[in-house]
């Protein structure tokens, strides 16, 4: 895998016991609150025969959940090994191994190498990037008809969170960070790329949107 050394630092925050600990709550309680939203929006869109580009998809709930609604091909592609590792647990007790394909690498660093898909999500996956612009661009690029995102609501609050937990991060020394950016900036981004809003929710910190390719 190539990767920076940002990236490279999530391996130690998304690890092993994290990715466990992921899999016992989907394993008892199913999706979470912020993702259900994006998946309730994603159902009202005729999902048959399409395939989906899952960024920084975890544990793979957006994947394993929508392959029941009819996606017919998934492409995972996570910097956390143990991620990765559980999400291809759970697709081998779902049965879904000629579904499911996953790639080992940051995004920015292999996008010109994946494919296009149907769809693009990414769940809580923009503040795990110093430079939300490209990657938006990048990703955007690889969304055919729709391009869901997660992502922590800017402002005040928003902010001093995100300057403790880095403070956290460089005390122990991981080069990771989090990053608050503008919603306004990622919303004439996404639009810019040739896409319109057609969901917009929040569940605290979190909001939900949901884009349509227009051109």
């Amino acid at each position: 895998m190539s990767c920076t050394s940002h990236c490279c630092g999530s391996e130690s925050i998304f690890d092993e016991k994290e990715a466990q600990k992921s899999y016992k709550k989907y394993k008892k309680k199913g999706p979470d609150k912020f993702t259900s939203k994006l998946l309730n929006a994603l159902y009202q869109q005729e999902l048959n025969t399409l395939s989906l580009l899952d960024i920084g998809g975890g544990i793979g709930v957006l994947q394993h959940e929508l392959i029941k609604k009819g996606i017919h091909k998934t492409t995972d592609v996570d910097a956390s090994q143990e991620y990765i590792n559980v999400a291809k647990k759970i697709m081998n007790q779902n049965g879904s191994e000629k579904v499911m394909e996953f790639i080992y690498s940051d995004f920015n660093d292999c996008h010109k190498e994946v494919d296009q898909h149907d769809i693009v999500t990414l769940s809580r996956v923009v503040c795990c990037y110093p430079d939300a612009v490209s990657l938006i661009n990048n990703s955007t690029a690889k969304a055919t008809q729709y391009y869901g995102l997660i992502y922590p609501r800017d402002g005040f609050i928003a902010e001093l969170v995100q300057k403790i937990m880095n403070v956290g991060l460089l005390l122990k020394k991981n080069p990771f960070r989090v990053f608050m950016h503008s919603e306004k900036m990622m919303d004439e981004t996404i639009r810019s790329n040739g896409f319109e809003q057609i969901y917009y929710g929040s569940a605290f910190p979190w909001r939900i949107a949901l884009y349509k390719r227009v051109n």
